[in-house]
């Protein structure tokens, strides 16, 4: 009986098991981000990824939330919160025209699973 029932609350546990969350990238290229603009989903996570030959970072433009300085081929995981601040730009490089967005209240504009424009 008790491994019904436990077999039992385990196949309920991962019926009621929140969908896995969607990592989204952006590429620290030096001069900016690539892509500029990502369309995470609440609970989904964005992976900052220096690609570039110096340090940068991607900071909120309120300063509520940071990577911190990242050097070449660092990684940073960011959790897609409610209410987060959405822009961000690079502040290690005082002259870096760096921006990005992280738009987690519409929708992307071109689905790139058909490669056409969102309705």
């Amino acid at each position: 009986m008790r491994r019904k029932t436990g077999f039992l609350a385990l196949s309920l546990g991962l019926l009621a098991a929140p969908a896995m969350a969607e990592v989204h990238y952006v590429l620290m290229m030096g001069s900016g981000y690539f892509p500029d603009a990502v369309y995470p989903a609440i609970g989904d996570q964005v992976k900052f990824v220096n690609q570039s030959d110096i340090a940068m970072a991607a900071t909120a433009t309120d300063a509520s939330w940071t990577t911190g300085i990242m050097l070449p081929a660092a990684e940073v995981l960011l959790d897609v919160s409610e209410g987060m601040t959405q822009t961000f730009t690079d502040t290690v490089n005082i002259d870096s025209i760096a921006e990005g967005t992280i738009d987690y209240v519409n929708p992307p504009p071109l689905d790139l699973a058909t490669n056409a424009q969102s309705n």
